[in-house]
């Protein structure tokens, strides 16, 4: 199974996005996206539904745990 960090990771750079420019978007620091990207630690729900709309896709092609129906 494929991790969470790795769907963020991938989008992320399919957006042509670096870490910092994602956290400067989301208001966070960048060693938050490494920790996600990481899997040492996951977004909160309205943080998923945040970087979806940055990355221009939906929550659940990034993190489908969380929103599976």
């Amino acid at each position: 199974m494929i991790k969470v960090s790795h769907y963020l990771k991938l989008h992320r750079i399919k957006a042509g996005l670096t870490q910092l420019e994602l956290a400067r978007k989301l208001g966070v620091k960048e060693r938050v996206i490494t920790f996600w990207e990481t899997g040492r630690s996951d977004p909160h729900i309205e943080q998923a539904v945040d970087i979806a709309k940055i990355l221009e896709t939906e929550p659940k092609e990034i993190f489908p745990n969380m929103f599976s129906n």
